[in-house]
Order: structure tokens, then C-alpha cells, then sequence
């Protein structure tokens, strides 16, 4: 739903990039873009010898970054920040000179905001706001030493430095993976105890990595061997995270950072398997973008038979969908409601008997309830009844099939 905030708010990013530029430099890189040194010059922009933090407002463009330029003229240990406005969620990217990503975070600063620490060499180095949706976002950043006032409160999690060839890291599996049907590497460690996974592919392979434990809350980064970021996930499934390549991961060394947006002193599993036709399947399913076979052969499907005029169902529904299927004998329009019970937010799909997508519908009628209006033919139907958040909640689906009057002067 639009609001005035967030007119407001694209008004406001707009007129920032209407004025003149600040003296900028591609200091980073070239997939980094140019920044703003955060001194306002080079030379003032050295965080070793302020006086205080620098505090900067950033105007995130869609799908790209803020970038704000720094130095040091000797090694330190530095805290960067990043606090969205208008409820954003920001996430930053610290660069050194050449172009490598040395560190980046999610949420460590607690309300959505983005906080790291690291001790850096002297040099110069950008840091990279963007935002987690890709939406614009204005933020504001504070670049300073850790012995600095803190710009947020912090969560209590762990920021994930860029993890490199020297990077040290715990092996996960104890030779090169290849494409033998059901292989899997797997290790279970707490997060501050094993923070890096190496592992190394020894051909070209679609590949699955899970990072399983909810109560730690577990967020995990794909590097290749040079430090590159390649991939992130936070909450996939629940508070699980996973990365999916499915269509292959070239043979390499790679390396799996961990972090716990909750407590990094529980233990969470890590795994790597061979991604298969069948998982994929499995999560359309899951994900309500693909109808089942209606007779429950592959995942639950619960059978409410024939829609005369209206049926009922009560059920908990989590982190997959639940499948429900129900006969039409005879055309009409069918009125389908999902009513949330408590915390609910419920997303409903319906399918034909041969898989095709009706209709979808999240938040109907100025609700989080969901409603679908739809004309049908007899047949079999499947209606795919999900959670937006993913989380346990129990919802209630009504499925009522209204027929249309005869004309005037004839009876049915």
C-alpha cells in the first residue's frame, strides 16, 4: 500500500539526486561505484586521527548503493554502521582499495540496522549501503573507531568478515564432492565455535547448502576462493537458511560464512548436497508455485471432496504449503476465503486438474485474509494455502460455489 511516508520518502531520494555532486572517487573497484569521501576530502577522511565518527545520510538508489569513501593511516580497529529510516533494512558492504569485500552485514545492529567491526590495515576502503529488498532506502551510516559512540544498540549477533584463501575455515567433507545420487556433506558446530565451512567441488554440480538450527537463527554466505560473495540466505525456510544452485556450481574451492541473528552459541547444521530434479519438484511444491499429484503421492493432500455449496477446513500450516483438493460437479463461480487464525497471514493458489495456475491472492479487502473470486468448470481442483511469513499459524479456508440464476420464466 502506498503511504504518504513513502511518497514522502521517494521525494526525497529524488531531489538528493537532482543536486550538484560532492567530490567523488571510484576509490573501490570497478563493481563498486563511485563514493563520497565521508571527511568531505581525502585528506580529512582519515578515521585514524578524527576526533569523532562520521556521520553521513545515504540515499540508496534502487538495486544499487551508497558508497562512502574513508582512510587510514594506520592499522585500527573500525565499527561501520548503517540505520535505515522509515523502517528500511540496510545492509553494508565494507571494500579495500583493490576491490576486495572484507566484510558485510545484516541486522548485527539490531531493529534492522547493520553494524561490523574489524581491525583494518592503513588504506583506503568504501563502505557500500544498499538495501536488503532492493528498493530505495534512505539510511544514516556512521563510520568510526570501536572506542566511538555507537550509532546503534546491536543485536548481540556476529558480523561475517569476507572469507578468503587464508581465511581459516573448518573443512566439510573430507574429500571433493562429486555427483554420486545422495551424497552429502554435513557438520554441527555453534556459530562462534565454526564461523567459516570449506569445502570443494570436484565437477561442475547443482548443489544445496542448509544452515539448520531456528533457535539460532542462522544466516550463511557463499564465497568463492578468491572472496568473492557469491550468495546469501536469512530465513528460507522459518528461520533456516539455505542456498539453491540449481543450475550447477562450477568445480572449486568455496567457502560458507556463518552467522546467528540470535544466539551464536547454539549449535546449528551445516550440509551440502547434490540438488536434484526431485528437491526441486519438492520445493515448488512447498512453496505453492506447483500443484502435487492430487492423490497425496508425493506430499500430503487433504481430500474435502465435492463442492455442492460450501466446504470447510481448519489445518496448521508452516513453513511448506498445505494442498488442499475438492471436486466441482458442476460450474459456477467459487468464492474461496483463508481467515488467519491469531498471528496468521495467509496466501492462497488455486490450480486446475491439470496444474495451471487461477488465480492467487495475499491480503484481500484491506486485510492480511486472503480471497479468491473465480469462475470454474467442473473438475478437480487444488488450492495451495500458505504462511507469508512461514511460520506456524493455523488458518481456516472456506471453499462456496454460487450457480447462476435461470432466466426469467425458466426453472433449472
Amino acid at each position: 500500500m502506498t503511504t504518504h511516508r513513502t511518497l514522502a520518502l521517494a521525494a526525497a531520494l529524488l531531489s538528493l539526486s537532482a543536486l550538484p555532486s560532492l567530490a567523488q572517487e571510484a576509490a573501490c573497484g570497478a563493481s563498486v561505484p563511485a563514493g563520497h569521501w565521508a571527511g568531505g576530502s581525502a585528506d580529512s577522511s582519515d578515521i585514524s586521527t578524527a576526533a569523532g565518527p562520521f556521520d553521513l545520510v545515504g540515499a540508496v538508489p534502487p538495486g544499487s548503493y551508497h558508497v562512502s569513501n574513508f582512510t587510514l593511516s594506520q592499522p585500527m580497529a573500525v565499527r561501520v554502521e548503517a540505520q535505515g529510516q522509515f523502517g528500511a533494512d540496510p545492509v553494508i558492504e565494507l571494500y579495500d582499495q583493490q576491490g576486495a569485500m572484507v566484510l558485510t552485514d545484516d541486522d548485527s545492529g539490531g531493529n534492522w540496522a547493520s553494524r561490523g567491526e574489524i581491525t583494518l590495515q592503513p588504506g583506503t576502503y568504501c563502505l557500500a549501503t544498499r538495501s536488503y529488498g532492493g528498493g530505495p532506502i534512505q539510511a544514516d551510516i556512521r563510520v568510526g573507531l570501536v572506542e566511538h559512540p555507537a550509532l546503534t544498540p546491536g543485536s548481540g549477533g556476529s558480523n561475517i568478515l569476507a572469507c578468503t584463501s587464508d581465511m581459516p575455515a573448518t573443512p566439510l567433507g573430507g574429500a571433493p564432492l562429486d555427483r554420486l545420487p545422495g551424497q552429502e556433506a554435513s557438520a554441527t558446530n555453534t556459530v562462534n565455535g565454526a564461523p567459516y565451512y570449506r569445502f570443494t567441488l570436484g565437477s561442475d554440480m547443482p548443489i544445496s547448502i542448509r544452515a539448520e538450527n531456528p533457535s539460532a537463527d542462522p544466516y550463511i554466505y557463499l564465497y568463492d576462493a578468491g572472496g568473492a560473495l557469491l550468495a546469501e540466505n536469512d530465513d528460507y525456510d522459518s528461520l533456516n537458511s539455505r542456498i539453491d544452485f540449481t543450475e550447477g556450481l562450477a568445480a572449486g574451492t568455496y567457502c560458507i560464512g556463518m552467522r546467528a541473528l540470535n544466539n551464536p552459541d547454539l549449535p546449528v547444521t551445516v550440509s551440502i548436497s547434490v540438488y536434484s530434479e526431485e528437491d526441486m519438484m519438492r520445493d515448488l511444491y512447498a512453496d505453492g508455485r506447483a500443484s502435487p499429484p492430487p492423490d497425496g503421492s508425493v506430499v500430503p493432500v487433504v481430500q474435502m471432496g465435492d463442492l455442492t455449496t460450501r466446504l470447510f477446513n481448519d489445518g496448521a500450516v508452516g513453513a511448506d504449503a498445505r494442498w488442499l483438493s475438492f471436486d466441482v460437479p458442476e460450474g459456477g463461480l467459487l468464492l474461496i476465503d483463508a481467515i488467519g487464525i491469531g498471528q496468521s497471514d495467509p496466501m492462497i493458489a488455486l490450480f486446475d486438474g491439470v496444474g495451471r495456475e487461477i488465480s492467487f491472492n495475499d491480503d484481500a479487502n484491506n486485510s492480511l485474509d486472503s480471497q479468491i473470486a473465480v469462475r470454474v468448470a467442473p473438475g478437480t481442483y487444488m488450492l495451495a494455502v500458505m504462511q507469508y511469513h512461514r511460520q506456524n499459524g493455523a488458518i481456516r479456508v472456506t471453499v462456496e460455489r454460487y450457480i447462476p440464476a435461470p432466466p426469467p420464466g425458466r426453472t433449472r
